[in-house]
């Protein structure tokens, strides 16, 4: 699995095909808030028949929350979630899979308050 060494200073490599989660830093227990996670965010992945992103899937933690797929050519690599968490700190972790380059990781901490 590949992450950024350094999300201050990304290689263009990184920059293509870590995932971005767009998200509160804070959420209220119980209510849902909307997730949106994108790659190439800050510079544009491929979307062509031989180098495409196939999947993106969302978890909190270790929980599954959803995912997305998608085809070469015709979709782009975003994806948007509404979830509700109830523990007190949770990581939001984004996987992406490039059918080149393997599986990319990104988060994001979210606090959950009362």
């Amino acid at each position: 699995m590949n992450k950024a060494a350094d999300a201050r200073k990304m290689t263009d490599l990184e920059k293509q095909h870590v995932p971005v989660i767009s998200a509160p830093s804070r959420a209220k227990r119980g209510e849902c808030f909307e997730v949106t996670v994108e790659v190439g965010k800050e510079l544009a992945h491929p979307n062509e028949r031989g180098h495409y992103v196939h999947f993106l899937e969302l978890y909190a933690d270790q929980t599954y929350l959803g995912g997305q797929d998608f085809t070469p050519v015709t979709t782009c690599p975003v994806a948007k979630f509404c979830v509700n968490l109830e523990h007190i700190h949770r990581q939001l972790r984004a996987f992406e899979f490039c059918n080149l380059h393997g599986v990319w990781e990104g988060d994001k901490a979210v606090e959950v308050a009362e």
